[in-house]
């Protein structure tokens, strides 16, 4: 159970992560041109995103597939993908630091820099796969936060956990980019391992998808805008989901897709909130 208990951490540090970073970002929407370009969106409220936004998934997860299978052994291509993911992603949560103490503009400047530099080590650091797939996905979550309202959110939201099932169990075409990115060491999953006890042992190991901690942080921030309460109870919902997860996960010793029963929890938790009156 120690691996549950290290990537359940991980998971819940990458959440209050992804909180600070929207909180910031939210305030700084209307006068940063940096962080007001960070939404996809026009209409942050129109339903219809949430059906261009999984087709957007949809198609990068058939690019994806295609790279791997016809560019798979061009680890290059692959190296240069995660490089601008964590430098881009990465630079929104540096921003937020820099916020404390700096005006927009220098927090800007240097988030921008700090992406780089983070993401140029660990080319040369691959053992903070961990740290900057967190920290990538925290910045992610946000953007995707901030880009949707909460309705169109959840539909959307609803969409992808239905894609997680078929892509998981009826295409298994998740299983082959989980495989490929867990043989490759990418930073797009987060990692667990336990040491072999005995001699002849092989190490185990969990790894959890970076999109199935990218979904929570994406209502979270998101029901920022309504209720700060609103945002601990999917807090609250994600992790009690995620925790059921990774248990049955490390029992089965199979992939499963994580994101419909974290998805339920969610806006279980968060319509619970809202039937008790607590927002």
């Amino acid at each position: 159970m120690r691996m549950v208990m290290t990537l359940l951490s991980f998971f819940i540090i990458a959440q209050i992560l992804g909180i600070y970073t929207g909180v910031f970002v939210l305030l700084d929407l209307t006068h940063n041109p940096f962080v007001s370009d960070l939404i996809v969106t026009s209409d942050t409220e129109e339903p219809i995103n949430a059906l261009f936004f999984i087709v957007y998934i949809i198609l990068a997860a058939a690019a994806m597939v295609l790279l791997i299978r016809y560019l798979g052994l061009y680890l290059i291509i692959f190296r240069i993908m995660e490089f601008g993911l964590i430098a881009s992603a990465s630079s929104i949560v540096f921003y937020a630091f820099m916020r404390i103490f700096l005006g927009y503009e220098l927090s800007t400047i240097i988030a921008i820099f700090a992406g780089l530099v983070f993401s140029g080590i660990k080319v040369f650091r691959p053992q903070l796969k961990n740290a900057a797939a967190i920290i990538a996905t925290a910045g992610v979550g946000v953007v995707f936060g901030i880009s949707l309202g909460i309705i169109p959110l959840i539909i959307f939201l609803m969409m992808l956990a239905v894609y997680d099932y078929l892509s998981v169990f009826a295409t298994k075409h998740m299983v082959e980019m989980a495989t490929y990115i867990v043989k490759k060491d990418l930073a797009f999953t987060i990692t667990a391992k336990e040491k072999p006890k005995m001699l002849g042992e092989r190490e185990r190991r969990i790894d959890l998808g970076t999109g199935d901690i990218i979904a929570p942080i994406m209502l979270e921030v998101s029901a920022l805008t309504i209720n700060p309460i609103a945002s601990l109870f999917v807090f609250v919902g994600a992790i009690i989901s995620m925790a059921i997860f990774l248990t049955l996960v490390f029992k089965k010793g199979m992939v499963l897709p994580a994101l419909p029963p974290i998805v339920l929890g969610m806006i279980a938790s968060l319509l619970f909130g809202l039937l008790i009156g607590a927002y």
